[in-house]
Parts: C-alpha cells; sequence; structure tokens
C-alpha cells in the first residue's frame, strides 16, 4: 500500500469552518476545541517519542497514531491527520516496506520517527496559523 500525497493546505477549512460555526451558540468553543487538541497532541506526541526510545512496541505506536489521526481529522487539521495515518500504518506495516519484503521492526520505527518529525512541525504550522485566525496564542 503506497502512502497518500501529503495534503496541500495545513487545515481543512470546510471542516474547520463547520466547527467554528458552532460558535454562534457558544462563544469560544471553536477555541478552546482546539486548545484541547493541542494539548492533547503535545502529550500522544510525547507518549509517541517515549515508546520509540523504549520498548517501541509497533502496535502501541500504530494505536496512538490513529487517536491523534481521528482527532486531528475532526477538525480538520489535515497535515498533522496525514503524518499520523503514516504512523498508524506504519506501525501495523501496511506501507513502508515493498511487495514481498519484510524489514525488521526496526525499519518501521525509524520511519515512524521520521513521520513524528513531520507530525511535529505540521503542529507548529497549524497553531502559528490558528492562533493568527483567533488573535491570541493558542
Amino acid at each position: 500500500m503506497s502512502p497518500a500525497e501529503i495534503p496541500e493546505e495545513v487545515i481543512n477549512w470546510d471542516t474547520l469552518s463547520e466547527i467554528v460555526s458552532m460558535d454562534e451558540d457558544s462563544p469560544d468553543f471553536s477555541k478552546s476545541l482546539i486548545i484541547q487538541f493541542f494539548d492533547q497532541a503535545a502529550t500522544t506526541f510525547d507518549q509517541i517519542q517515549h515508546e520509540l526510545d523504549g520498548r517501541c512496541q509497533l502496535e502501541e505506536l500504530a494505536s496512538l497514531g490513529h487517536f491523534l489521526r481521528g482527532s486531528s481529522a475532526a477538525l480538520g487539521l489535515q497535515r498533522i491527520a496525514w503524518a499520523c495515518e503514516r504512523i498508524q500504518n506504519l506501525g501495523r506495516k501496511r506501507e513502508g516496506a515493498s511487495q514481498g519484503e519484510s524489514p525488521a521492526d526496526t525499519h518501521y520505527a525509524e520511519l515512524i520517527r521520521e513521520n513524528l518529525v513531520t507530525a511535529r512541525q505540521e503542529f507548529v504550522r497549524a497553531k502559528t496559523d490558528l492562533s493568527a485566525i483567533y488573535k491570541c496564542e493558542l
């Protein structure tokens, strides 16, 4: 299975706009969700790093990637979701190898490390963009 291409935009504005529209009923609803996500993402990135530096269980890494992929996609943070989907798929050995090839778990762990770097970079980009929109540091 080959990975899908990374989305061009950091944020899927259609998805995020649906959430922002809920601010009409509850001011700052979207902002509080985004702040909660950023806290959750930072913690999950640290958990992924800890797992990579420790036991390095691919299934646990896949689970953490899956968890963060879902919450980032729900907010429209599509580039973070893309990187987390890579972590999920690599942890499940669904990508990262050629047909008929069976690399060692360390191969997948190294690819997960690379995708964690990408996810963290996209996190910073999304936080910068959204801080500008909300006119405050998120």
